[in-house]
């Protein structure tokens, strides 16, 4: 985000300053440093105050009066042709000095998008006019636009001179970096082909082996020759184009459909194709991955049950277990209700110890809760049911031979054993099936010979494990909690993750 100068800013002081009270007034007491994020597109606005002690950023309500005095701000630094900006992050001080940085071109790190983000746009245009150049290429994606990248275009060589001879004045490329620079130029897929093989001008034309392509970076667009002379004479590309492949470190970043498409038409001499504004969109996997790495998304209510349905699958909680917007006996249900959300275990009919919350999200989180605090819980109570031999090879984790198989094992789940946990082995460290250290002999279910072997074992790392409940088996009651480790114990008492117990 590029910074204001000083000097730019000095007319604007009053409007910020102003920013500034309003800000202190509404923080929470023992403030550090308060940060304000203001973004706006159009008729689309968002601020995030957030307050910071002890290192500690914390967000808090402002008053309405912060936005109209942003959005005064941000007319009043509008420049003709460039736009106005569409982020500022304004920090404040106890002291009261403040500092402002804002952006022009850059996409706002929305919390909450705008609904219709190409309406919002043409908004911004009509009332904060931009030149085409101004427009930034994340903007032309969602307008339908075309890409206003300019390209560079790689010299072969520097000039011909008596004769057509090439001219290079270059200096060589380190001979460690060969090979790096040409997995660089010959990895990018090519966005024109011609026909047959072109003549090597260093051969006077008396070769024809050089391929007819053209390849872009995003950046740059550069001939099949360019490679092809540097495998071929030691030819090094032109200097500007090596220091840019240089700052890559030599890793060629990935170009999208309408780049490729976009240089093509240049190399054509074509109007560059417009882009599809459908393509700038969030797709479902965009919004997976938010939900996964967001730690505050934003959600609404019919989203959030969606969330929550999915989080349920996924610990393996059986649909049975719980009901969504109905009710069940004998399950865990939430429900919209006059208090806002319930949550609650039904019974003849009946809602039992009966939770309410104003918001589904908070809702969400104790039927979730609820579920996974107790594993039986996760099953309805009817436990888990018989397993085919296909689904139990599914499992990422097998016994090792000479221990039981998995069907000997009742309401399965995989588990992360923390370290320090303390297990126990009936039998030799050829095998990969443990117990809860204080289980006794008779709730494992294991042949009876297993008895005369007693060892346990201390977790010197985190292992996952596939956690069951042993069944009935050979007279023996079973009901013992078993996990089967990734690997012999042997193995993991040698590579330090286990120790013996003495």
């Amino acid at each position: 985000m590029g910074r204001e100068a000083t000097a730019t800013m000095e007319p604007h002081r009053p409007l910020l300053v102003q920013v500034g009270t309003l800000a202190r007034a509404d923080a929470p007491a023992g403030w550090e440093r308060i940060e304000l994020h203001f973004r706006q597109i159009g008729d689309h606005t968002e601020l995030e105050p957030i307050a910071f002690t002890r290192g500690s950023g914390r967000g808090y309500p402002a008053s309405a009066g912060l936005t109209e005095v942003f959005g005064e701000l941000r007319a009043a630094m509008y420049e003709p042709g460039k736009g106005a900006w569409l982020h500022a992050r304004y920090a404040l001080h106890p002291s009261g000095e403040f500092d402002i940085d804002v952006s022009t071109t850059t996409r706002p790190g929305w919390r909450t998008p705008p609904d219709d983000l190409i309406a919002a746009l043409e908004i911004e245009l009509k009332a904060f006019p931009r030149e085409p150049e101004h427009l930034p290429d994340w903007w032309r994606r969602a307008a339908g636009l075309p890409l206003g990248t300019k390209f560079r275009h790689a010299r072969v060589v520097d000039s011909y001179g008596d004769s057509d001879a090439p001219v290079m004045g270059r200096p060589p490329v380190p001979e460690d970096e060969v090979p790096a620079l040409l997995r660089y130029l010959e990895r990018q897929p090519a966005v024109l082909v011609g026909s047959g093989l072109g003549p090597d001008i260093f051969s006077g034309g008396i070769e024809s082996d050089v391929p007819e392509s053209y390849h872009t970076d995003g950046t740059w667009i550069w001939h099949a020759s360019v490679p092809h002379y540097l495998r071929k004479y030691g030819t090094p590309p032109e200097p500007d184009f090596l220091a840019h492949v240089r700052d890559q470190d030599f890793q060629p970043p990935y170009v999208d459909k309408l780049t490729r498409r976009t240089a093509a038409a240049d190399l054509l001499g074509r109007p560059r194709p417009k882009a599809d504004p459908g393509e700038a969109l969030p797709t479902s996997g965009d919004i997976a991955a938010e939900l996964e790495t967001s730690t505050e998304p934003s959600l609404e209510d019919p989203a959030v049950l969606v969330v929550l349905a999915q989080r349920l699958a996924e610990h393996g909680i059986r649909p049975e277990a719980y009901r969504l917007a109905s009710r069940a006996d004998g399950a865990w249900c939430l429900n919209p209700a006059e208090r806002g959300w319930e949550v609650a275990h039904y019974a003849d009919g009946v809602p039992v110890r009966a939770r309410y919350f104003e918001r589904a999200e908070d809702a969400a989180q104790h039927l979730l809760g609820a579920l996974l605090l107790h594993p039986a819980r996760m099953t309805g109570g009817t436990g888990t049911p018989l397993e085919t031999s296909a689904e139990l090879a599914d499992w990422p984790i097998q016994p090792a031979e000479g221990d039981p198989p998995l069907t000997l094992l009742r309401d399965k789940r995989l588990v992360r054993l923390p370290s320090g946990t303390v297990v126990l082995r009936f039998g030799g460290e050829r095998g990969n099936l443990v117990h809860h250290d204080e289980t006794r002999f008779p709730a494992t279910s294991l042949p009876i010979e297993r008895d005369r072997e007693e060892r346990r074992y201390r977790l010197r790392r985190t292992l996952v494990a596939v956690l069951g409940i042993a069944v009935p088996w050979a007279n023996l009651p079973g009901g013992g909690v078993a996990y089967v480790l990734p690997k012999p114990l042997g193995e993991h008492v040698a590579d330090g993750s286990l120790e013996r117990i003495e």
